[in-house]
């Protein structure tokens, strides 16, 4: 009996000799274990968990709309905006000349055109796409050379054209509401095209030089609305938005920028009249083309919306 029990104590079986003759056994040890795997794994999972809220979280605030009356909303704009700055265009060997589009090329006079937008509240926030075509030609007599892409045009009669093609689609989201004053995010992409043309004489040939930036540039900014009833049919409606792209992105660097203001009065829920401002800042460089641009355009507009 003596030798069965140091059996089984040298084999671990027994913690102590057994008393009145009953064997008793103990459980095994516990064993941790700890792999780089299970925790690789583990940690893998929670930042999928992460991901996944951070996405609800995005689509919940995109989802806060930010329009206005009605589901769709259309409207046409009347505006006059003038142009001021300068532009540039290099080429290689030349870094080519700063030409002030008023004082050089005779631009500069106020013009008219309509601008188109359609706004709608879709199940990931309000969607708006605008639509913008603005040309401006002008002449001048010069008194001295030109470089411009290049070509280095003779004092004397020149011509030049400006057309700027703007397309802009934006995202609008709900952030805060106090009252009747609601805030607003928007992020989008808009896509830029600035054509410049100037036409004169070049080694005593008429010659004709243009130069473009075609981009789409991503923007983001914020906005706020107003709406205060009048009446019992009318509302007061104020809003102002502004965004832009204040970094470097791909090949433009500087500073793009548009900012509108308007302030009408609204039937019910459908006929939106008023009164606005929009300005455009383009200080940018597209190293691709070489071409650069310190642009303002800006200018008042008679608007007419139709929500339905």
């Amino acid at each position: 009996m003596r030798g069965r029990v140091a059996e089984l104590a040298d084999a671990g079986d027994l913690k102590s000799p057994p008393r009145l003759g009953v064997r008793v056994r103990f459980p095994a040890r516990p064993h941790f274990s700890w792999k780089k795997g299970d925790f690789m794994s583990r940690f893998g999972n929670l930042r999928s968990t992460v991901c996944i809220a951070a996405g609800l979280l995005i689509l919940f605030l995109a989802g806060c709309q930010a329009g206005g009356a009605g589901t769709l909303r259309l409207r046409g704009e009347n505006w006059s905006p003038s142009p001021g700055g300068a532009i540039r265009a290099s080429d290689l060997g030349s870094a080519g000349d700063l030409i002030d589009l008023e004082g050089d090329l005779g631009l500069g006079e106020e013009e008219s055109l309509w601008v188109y937008a359609v706004e709608s509240d879709l199940g990931l926030g309000t969607v708006e796409a605008t639509s913008i075509d603005f040309t401006s030609s002008g002449t001048n007599l010069l008194a001295g050379t030109l470089d411009f892409g290049g070509e280095i045009f003779e004092a004397g009669s020149i011509s030049s054209d400006l057309n700027l093609e703007l397309t802009t689609i934006r995202n609008k989201g709900a952030l805060l509401g106090m009252g009747p004053v609601g805030l607003k995010y928007l992020w989008g992409a808009d896509h830029l095209v600035l054509d410049s043309t100037i036409s004169g004489s070049v080694g005593g040939t008429e010659t004709s030089v243009t130069e473009s930036i075609d981009e789409w540039v991503p923007t983001i900014g914020l906005g706020a609305s107003v709406g205060i009833p009048i009446g019992s049919d009318w509302g007061l409606e104020l809003d102002a938005e502004v965004a832009g792209l204040w970094i470097s992105y791909g090949d433009i660097d500087g500073t793009y920028q548009g900012t509108t203001l308007r302030a009408g009065l609204r039937q019910g829920s459908g006929m939106l009249i008023g009164v606005g401002h929009r300005s455009l800042i383009i200080d940018i460089e597209d190293d691709g083309s070489g071409t650069s641009a310190d642009i303002d355009l800006g200018g008042t507009y008679l608007f007419l919306e139709w929500a339905i």
